[in-house]
């Protein structure tokens, strides 16, 4: 399975995701960066996947798998979308197995060239845990720039938690 020299790709989800997704949305250490209190079920899943509705614009988000190759490697998702104003959040999941790899900047690079050439954006934003090193780091290579903080953002099991904001002009 190649892994660092695979080129990065964002497509559709396929119901074929429902257990990447079910691994993703049930990481409990990742739910604190989430409004998650409970786990999600592979059926809700599967229904999200085959029910998908992949009109950003009318649906306000986009979800999409990140491949490594053939290899379905974490989840990008485009949200708040606003066609007024004409920006976005970004949120990304990569799965531990691959984290810390580069592919996260990958792609974070393919949403920001489709986010302008297809999705007519202006603006990418994220919201980033001050501990998340290895996020922060992302988001800044692909060219997002710190643009803020806000203090206790996330409740975690230790308290509160800054939080990095992150804006990326396309």
């Amino acid at each position: 399975m190649c892994i660092m020299d695979c080129e990065i790709k964002l497509r559709a989800v396929e119901p074929i995701d429902a257990d990447m997704m079910y691994e993703a949305e049930n990481d409990e250490a990742a739910w604190i960066y989430s409004d998650y209190l409970a786990p999600l079920s592979h059926e809700l899943l599967l229904q999200y996947a085959l029910s998908y509705d992949a009109d950003p614009i009318r649906s306000g988000q986009l979800r999409l798998i990140i491949e490594a190759g053939k290899t379905p490697v974490g989840i990008l998702d485009l949200f708040d979308i606003s066609a007024r104003h004409l920006r976005a959040d970004t949120g990304i999941y990569i799965l531990p197995d691959f984290r810390g790899k580069g592919i996260g900047r990958k792609a974070l690079e393919a949403v920001k060239e489709y986010s302008q050439k297809r999705l007519g954006l202006h603006q990418l934003t994220a919201t980033v845990a001050h501990s998340n090193a290895i996020a922060k780091q992302a988001y800044q290579k692909a060219g997002f720039k710190l643009t803020g903080s806000r203090p206790d953002w996330l409740r975690t099991h230790e308290g509160f938690e800054n939080v990095d904001t992150f804006s990326c002009i396309l």
